[in-house]
């Protein structure tokens, strides 16, 4: 048979809204990658040999962005990485959250019993963005390419 995806229930605002914040956290975890990449060299081509989670990702990121030498820097930065930290555990929360019905007879995914509103979902996707922005523009600033930021 075709097409069995379609015997799920389906929410068309519900799944649109996982979808974007599959996308969101994607986006801020490879933000986090090539922040990695640009303070350590071949950092990359460790993810899939090593197998390494976003949790892994983002420890790194810590480590990393914690042996900056530059006082200043290592300051503005370490926020970013405890953020991607936060955020992880709430990806892990609606990612691998239990299927159910609400009352409503709605399709969520919930969470220590408690559904995943559209708009909670929204809301993880908004603090997605929010994280990656940040990260982003240090690739395109203090770690674009060919930089060298000493380290401890």
């Amino acid at each position: 048979m075709a097409n069995e995806r379609l015997l799920i229930p389906q929410d068309a605002d519900y799944f649109h809204a996982l979808g974007l914040a599959a996308v969101a956290f994607a986006r801020l975890e490879w933000d986090a990658v090539w922040c990695c990449e640009r303070l350590q060299k071949g950092y990359i081509s460790t993810i899939e040999p090593k197998k390494k989670t976003a949790g892994f990702i983002a420890r790194d990121l810590e480590a990393l962005f914690g042996r900056i030498s530059d006082q200043s820097f290592r300051l503005k930065v370490e926020p970013f990485a405890q953020e991607f930290i936060a955020i992880v555990q709430d990806r892990n929360a609606l990612f691998h959250g239990k299927p159910g019905t609400t009352k409503e007879s709605e399709q969520r995914l919930f969470r220590s019993g408690t559904p995943w509103s559209i708009q909670d979902v929204n809301d993880f996707a908004d603090r997605c963005t929010r994280a990656g922005t940040p990260l982003n523009a240090l690739l395109y600033n203090e770690l674009k390419e060919g930089c060298v930021v000493p380290l401890v």
